[in-house]
C-alpha cells in the first residue's frame, strides 16, 4: 500500500476549510460600537449620520448624555463605518474603523465608544487600574475612562 496519503475527500480542500472556519469564528463575536454624548453648556444637541457598507443608520440626534450603540459581527479584517457629526460647536466628518487592532485601543474587548464634547470627537479608552490591600492578598481592577481627541470640530 506504500506511503501515506491524505484521504480524497480533504485533498486541497483543508485550507478552504480553515478559511472558512476562521471567517465564520471572526463573524460570529458580537461587537458595539457606541456613540456617547457628552456636550455641555447651550449647544447641547448631537445630530449625526452613521453607515456602513452593509447598513445605514439614518439621521439621529441624542441630547447631553445619551448615548446609542449598534451592535454587529466584526469582519476578519476591519469594519468601517462613515459618521456626520453636526453640534452648535461645528462639525466633524469622520471614518469610524472598528477592527482586532481597534479593540486593543478602545481597551474594552467588546465595544468601542466615541464620545461628543464641546472641543471635538474622542475616543474612550478604558485603562485598568489594579488595586490591592496593604497585605497584598486582595486584588481587584477598575476600568477608568481616558479619552484621547480623534478629531476636533470644524
Amino acid at each position: 500500500m506504500g506511503a501515506n496519503k491524505i484521504p480524497k475527500t480533504l485533498n486541497g480542500n483543508i485550507v478552504l476549510v480553515l478559511i472558512i472556519t476562521i471567517m465564520m469564528v471572526t463573524h460570529s463575536h458580537g461587537f458595539r460600537l457606541e456613540i456617547t454624548n457628552e456636550l455641555t453648556g447651550r449647544h447641547r444637541r448631537l445630530v449625526y449620520k452613521c453607515w456602513s457598507r452593509d447598513n445605514d443608520f439614518g439621521w439621529r440626534q441624542n441630547w447631553s448624555y445619551f448615548s446609542k450603540d449598534w451592535s454587529f459581527g466584526i469582519s476578519l479584517f476591519h469594519t468601517f463605518f462613515y459618521c456626520h457629526f453636526h453640534t452648535g460647536y461645528g462639525r466633524v466628518d469622520k471614518q469610524l474603523v472598528v477592527s482586532w487592532n481597534m479593540k486593543e485601543q478602545c481597551g474594552d474587548r467588546n465595544k468601542c465608544t466615541w464620545v461628543v464634547k464641546k472641543d471635538g470627537l474622542y475616543l474612550r479608552h478604558w485603562k485598568t487600574m489594579f488595586y490591592s490591600n496593604k497585605y497584598g492578598n486582595e486584588r481587584w481592577n477598575e476600568y477608568v475612562p481616558h479619552d484621547i481627541l480623534k478629531k476636533s470640530w470644524s
